[in-house]
């Protein structure tokens, strides 16, 4: 009943053609994880994952089969498939880019603490039991006979109703300490708390230095992740409450300065994008800056080496934080030349950064200027205009336009009208005016 309330009509007879299809082939099929979870929540969750009790790729290759004009992408070796909507589907779907992720259910099994796992295939009841936490343990049940049958073995609906976060077993954390991670988010995310049992399992595998033997670069991809949260800064001072930013770097602790930056950064990102919509930035980047603020350079590297930053990247990041550090220095003018060309040469990341970090009025309003109007300043006249107008090509060229463009900056030249007049008075005068 909730799928055919909740769910788009579209979403809802994709799901009903993967029972039909799955009833043909001998199988039980089920929609799984998060967007089950969220149904039962009243939380829009379009994102379909699908667990098979049979031969998921073939299984996914015969409901490709059915809907046409779908994209098949498969991985034999996993035994999972993916099927990617395009615009000559046999169904419209409610987004352009909609996908649905198909696995053939499996259980895990590690053969080292932390490491990653080794899947062998099994029922749909072991397949929830690898999962996370029980409020993601939890399944719709989709042939035709069964629609909409919910799957619970664990406690999810019980732990939905009391808002709690809790593992399903007490090796979750050994098996993958990063879950920790996760488990944070999830409490922030939905207001739950993780219940004592949970936490303590938590403490214990900071205590075991489990840790340490995940990669730097899951524990980054688990960053990425809370940075994306609504309310990003709350889950980070979450992540130091337990000691888990401290993974990062012992050092890396939440002090009240920390969190009025990472709060100021999230603040100008959301303004950024308020304002412009269409431009694409590292948001990741910015937080990464915010959250080595306090760090002294000998730390800001071990923590980038930590997260398995690659040696580039690295350098790319420590070079803004010292080009943030400049511009704070730097930027003590009003005069909008000298602005843009402090701020010309910084990235929009950097740019980003610094209005946060600086909590300096006059720098904040430099730096909004200069994104609002100065960068998009450009002169209109071309080369080709000067020559029109008889001025052979050579470094005269680079003069005028920098000259125009100062004009222009400065509010005293507002069109082309304006230009071309500059360049007769330009010549006038003499090049050796400029």
């Amino acid at each position: 009943k909730l799928i055919v309330e909740r769910f788009p009509n579209e979403v809802v007879a994709l799901l009903r053609i993967a029972g039909e299809v799955a009833d043909r082939l001998g199988y039980n099929v089920y929609l799984v994880g998060g967007s089950v979870r969220d149904l039962l929540m009243g939380e829009k969750n379009l994102d379909i994952d699908i667990v098979v009790e049979g031969d998921g790729i073939e299984f996914a290759g015969r409901l490709a089969g059915r809907i046409r004009g779908v994209k098949l992408i498969t991985h034999k070796r996993f035994n999972t498939a993916k099927i990617r909507f395009t615009e000559k589907a046999g169904l419209k779907m409610p987004t352009p880019d909609f996908t649905v992720d198909i696995a053939t259910s499996r259980t895990e099994y590690y053969e080292a603490p932390a490491m990653l796992p080794k899947v062998e295939t099994s029922s749909i009841k072991k397949d929830l039991y690898r999962r996370d936490f029980t409020i993601n343990a939890i399944a719709v049940k989709l042939n035709a006979g069964d629609f909409g049958q919910l799957i619970d073995y664990f406690g999810a609906q019980r732990d939905l109703r009391e808002k709690t976060v809790r593992v399903l077993h007490n090796l979750s954390f050994v098996e993958d300490p990063t879950r920790a991670f996760r488990a944070v988010r999830f409490a922030e995310r939905f207001g739950f708390r993780i219940n004592k049992h949970t936490e303590n399992l938590i403490k214990s595998a900071l205590r075991l230095n489990l840790f340490e033997r995940v990669s730097g670069t899951r524990i980054y991809d688990e960053l990425v992740l809370t940075f994306k949260e609504i309310d990003p800064v709350r889950a980070l001072k979450s992540l130091a409450g337990y000691g888990l930013l401290q993974v990062i770097h012992p050092e890396l602790k939440f002090a009240e300065s920390l969190e009025e930056t990472l709060e100021a950064v999230h603040e100008s990102l959301t303004w950024f994008d308020l304002l412009f919509l269409e431009e694409e930035i590292d948001r990741s980047r910015v937080y990464i800056m915010g959250l080595l603020t306090g760090l002294g350079l000998a730390q800001q590297k071990a923590a980038l080496q930590r997260l398995l930053t690659p040696i580039r990247d690295m350098t790319i990041i420590l070079d803004e934080m010292e080009k943030a550090r400049q511009v704070m220095k730097e930027l003590r003018t009003k005069d909008p030349v000298k602005i843009y060309r402090t701020l010309k040469p910084i990235s929009l990341e950097t740019l980003l950064y610094t209005m946060a970090a600086s909590g300096d009025r006059g720098i904040q309003k430099a730096i909004s200027r200069y994104l609002l109007e100065l960068r998009k300043v450009r002169p209109v006249l071309r080369g080709r205009d000067l020559m029109s107008m008889g001025i052979e090509p050579g470094p005269v060229y680079s003069r005028i336009f920098n000259a125009i463009l100062k004009e222009r900056l400065r509010g005293r030249i507002r069109s082309r009208e304006d230009e071309v007049e500059f360049v007769k008075d330009f010549l006038r005068r003499g090049a050796g005016l400029l």
